[in-house]
C-alpha cells in the first residue's frame, strides 16, 4: 500500500464536514483509499453503485437507501445515481453531524448538468491524482513550493533546495513519465501488462464512462478526438484546428473536450494577465493530467522512443504541469496555476500565484541554457514586478545553478525527486 500524501486533509475533512467527496479519474486509486479510512477511527460502511442492485436502489429510491444507514457511509462512484446528492443533502439538514458521508466519483459531480441541488456548504472536496513521483518513491509530500515562496533570494533558494532534494536518475524519470502514475500500469514492470491495462482504460472510458455523463452519437470520433487531443498536450488549444482534424462540428467539438474535462482526463491552465476579464475571456493551454495516458495515445511506449520523439519537450511539460498541481493541491494556503505568455514573443510555461506574489517555472528539456530564456525571465519582470519572488528554470542538466539575484536553474530529476 503506498501512502497517498492527501489523507491527513481528508481525515481533517470528516472531522469538521458531514460530507466530504473525493473526486478524480477512474483508477486513481479513490476506492482503495476511502475504503482504508474506514477502521482508522473513523468507522463507515462502504456501497459502490458499481454493485447492480445498490445502483438501482439508488436510483429508484435514493431517500431510503440513505435512511437505511444510520451510521457514516461511504458511498463510491456518486455519479452514477446523481439524485442521491439531493437525498444525501436533506440527511444532513436533518443531522449535521460531522464524517456522516465520505462519497466519491469519477466524473465532476458538481458540474454535471442534471444535479440541481449541490451540497455547497456541508461538504468538502478534495481531487485525487494518480501518484505523484513523491508518492510512488515512499516520500514525504514536497515542501519545495512552501520553501520557494519563503526563500529571500535565489542563492538562499538553492541552497534550501541542495538540502531539500534527492535526485531521481534521467533514464528512471523517463521510464515513469512514459508508464504514467495510474498505480497499475506505475507498479507493474511488464511492458506488454502496462500497454494492455491502457488498451482496456480507453475502452472501458469510452464505451462506459462517457455515455454515463453525455449523448456520443459516435465512439470512434469521440476516441479519435482523444487520440489527437493527446498530440496536442502541452499546446494552447485550438478549437477551429482542432475541429478540422477531427472532422466534427464546432460545437460537438467543445462538449466532447467538455467531457475529457469533466472526467479529469484534461485539464485547462489559463494565462495569467493583471486584467481579471482577460483572464476569462484568453485562450488556455491543454494538458492531459497523466503522461502515461498521453505517451500510449500517441504511440510512445518506451524511454527510448520518448528521448527520440518531436514531441519529448511537450510530454515533459505535461509531466511538469501535472506534478506541480499535484504539489499545491497538498498546501493550506490557496494556491493557482497559471501560464504567462505574450503573444508572438515571450512566454513562461507556469506561474505559481499565491496570494499577491508568484513563482515562475520554465521547462528546458536540453541541458543548456540560452539566453532567449533569461530574455523571457526580464520580461515576465518587467510585467510583474516586485510580486515576482523566484524564477526556477526546470532543465535537463545535473546541477543546480545560480542564474541570476532571483533567477536558479534546477535539474528536473532533483526538483521533483521528493524530500
Amino acid at each position: 500500500m503506498i501512502e497517498r500524501h492527501i489523507t491527513p486533509l481528508l481525515t481533517d475533512s470528516l472531522h469538521h464536514f458531514p460530507a466530504v467527496l473525493l473526486t478524480g479519474a477512474r483508477q486513481v486509486g479513490k476506492s482503495t483509499l476511502v475504503q482504508m479510512l474506514s477502521g482508522s477511527g473513523w468507522s463507515a460502511s462502504y456501497l459502490t453503485l458499481d454493485d447492480r442492485t445498490t445502483l438501482d436502489s439508488a436510483l429508484t429510491d435514493p431517500d431510503s437507501l440513505i435512511a437505511g444507514h444510520k451510521g457514516s457511509v461511504i458511498i463510491d462512484e456518486i455519479q452514477r445515481a446523481p439524485d442521491l446528492m439531493r437525498a444525501i443533502k436533506l440527511a444532513i439538514d436533518r443531522d449535521r453531524r460531522p464524517g456522516r458521508f465520505l462519497l466519491t466519483g469519477s466524473a465532476n459531480v458538481i458540474t454535471l448538468k442534471n444535479i440541481s441541488e449541490t451540497l455547497a456548504g456541508r461538504c468538502a472536496i478534495h481531487k485525487l491524482f494518480p501518484f505523484s513521483l513523491a508518492e510512488y518513491q515512499k516520500k514525504r509530500p514536497s515542501q519545495i513550493i512552501r520553501t520557494l515562496f519563503e526563500s529571500s533570494t535565489a542563492e538562499e533558494a538553492a541552497a534550501s533546495l541542495e538540502k531539500l532534494c534527492s535526485s531521481t536518475s534521467k533514464e528512471k524519470l523517463l521510464d515513469l513519465i512514459v508508464s504514467g502514475f495510474y498505480p497499475e500500469p506505475c507498479l507493474t514492470e511488464t511492458p506488454f501488462v502496462r500497454l494492455k491495462w491502457f488498451e482496456s482504460y480507453r475502452k472501458t472510458y469510452i464505451e462506459r464512462d462517457v455515455r454515463e455523463i453525455q449523448a456520443v452519437e459516435r465512439l470512434t470520433d469521440f476516441g479519435r478526438m482523444l487520440t489527437l487531443a493527446a498530440s496536442r498536450s502541452g499546446q494552447i488549444i485550438n478549437y477551429s484546428d482542432l475541429a478540422r482534424d477531427t472532422g466534427l462540428p464546432y460545437a460537438t467539438l467543445r462538449r466532447y473536450i467538455n467531457v475529457l474535462e469533466q472526467t479529469y482526463q484534461i485539464m485547462f491552465l489559463p494565462p495569467y494577465f493583471i486584467n481579471v476579464s482577460k483572464r476569462l475571456i484568453k485562450t488556455p493551454k491543454l494538458y492531459f493530467t497523466d503522461t502515461g495516458m498521453t505517451c500510449y495515445l500517441t504511440n510512445i511506449h518506451s524511454a527510448t522512443q520518448l528521448n527520440d520523439n518531436y514531441r519529448f519537450g511537450a510530454v515533459v511539460e505535461t509531466w511538469v504541469a501535472s506534478e506541480l498541481t499535484k504539489m499545491i493541491s497538498l498546501e493550506l494556503e490557496p494556491m493557482e496555476l497559471y501560464v504567462w505568455h505574450v503573444h508572438g514573443s515571450y512566454e513562461i510555461d507556469f506561474l505559481v500565484k499565491k496570494g499577491s506574489n508568484f513563482l515562475a517555472f520554465e521547462c528546458k528539456s536540453s541541458e543548456n541554457i540560452g539566453k532567449g530564456v533569461l530574455k523571457t525571465v526580464e520580461a515576465l519582470e518587467k510585467d510583474i514586478g516586485k510580486h515576482l519572488k523566484l524564477c526556477v528554470i526546470l532543465y535537463g542538466g545535473s546541477a543546480i545553478k545560480l542564474i541570476s539575484e532571483n533567477t536558479i536553474a534546477v535539474p528536473i530529476p532533483i526538483f521533483f525527486g521528493g524530500t
